[in-house]
């Protein structure tokens, strides 16, 4: 197989010479993701969150902030060193500063992660093209070659059709197979970061507790003190207003009385 592979690549097949490069740029991603996840974004996180704790709980925000920026430039030390900023400035940001920054580096995580599955499928498929147009090109030879000649010109021509579909087979394998390794460390560092963003909103964005005044009581004394005048006031006015209404039928009463004597009077 290898043989075939070389003796193609050395002949110019275009196919092959597709997969290769398509093949090269999938490993690129996949070294370079690796790098990132494993060697730049993983970090202690226990120690750090540990270690970070002590400080804020010593109201030792410069410290903190010291040891964010020394433990790393990205990953959860640099949402970290955003949240002590803001709360050292202004703790109301604190929450939003948080969510802003998680939202902006969780995504980094899987960036070109999903880019393997897709070069994968399309080596797997140029290999399967090369060998149909090998097979079509040696089938197509064998009506102009005499017979002695068609039986090993088929027989070259079939190992040498398999070629791009066997290259297309094995870096479909490593291809996945490291596609699933990139997926479960990039699941494991969102996992790690959920954790210490959660710890992050514990310690420095605690949740707003219900406070209230409490009102004093007023004593019985007191209440009586307050209302007594009050309720004396309201029956000096009821008793006036009884006072005038019944006033008002009398002084009608005499006016009635003294007119009709005067008519009486008039008759006479």
């Amino acid at each position: 197989m290898w043989t075939e592979v070389a003796r193609s690549f050395q002949l110019g097949n275009g196919y092959i010479l597709s997969m290769l490069i398509i093949g090269f740029i999938a490993l690129v991603i996949f070294f370079e993701r690796v790098i990132m996840i494993q060697g730049v974004y993983n970090i202690n996180f226990g120690k750090f969150l540990n270690n970070l704790r002590k400080m804020v709980l010593a109201e030792d925000i410069n410290r903190a902030i010291s040891l964010c920026r020394n433990t790393s430039s990205t990953s959860l030390p640099k949402i970290a060193c955003k949240a002590l900023e803001a709360a050292d400035s202004d703790p109301t940001r604190v929450r939003g500063t948080i969510e802003e920054e998680a939202l902006d580096f969780l995504p980094a995580i899987e960036r070109r992660i999903g880019a393997l599955p897709a070069l994968t499928l399309m080596i797997m498929l140029i290999g399967i093209l090369g060998t149909i147009d090998s097979l079509w090109t040696a089938f197509q030879s064998v009506d102009v070659l005499d017979t002695a000649k068609k039986q090993a010109t088929i027989a070259q021509g079939i190992a040498s059709s398999l070629s791009p579909t066997a290259l297309g087979l094995l870096f479909g394998t490593i291809l996945l197979a490291g596609y699933y390794f990139l997926k479960g460390i990039a699941l494991n560092l969102t996992e790690e970061m959920h954790h210490g963003v959660a710890v992050l909103f514990n310690l420095l964005a605690p949740r707003d507790t219900v406070s209230y005044v409490p009102i004093p009581e007023v004593s019985e004394s007191a209440h009586q003190h307050h209302s007594t005048p009050q309720v004396a006031q309201a029956e000096q006015h009821s008793s006036s207003n009884q006072a005038s209404t019944a006033a008002k039928p009398e002084e009608n009463f005499d006016d009635a009385s003294i007119e009709d004597i005067k008519d009486e009077e008039e008759i006479i």
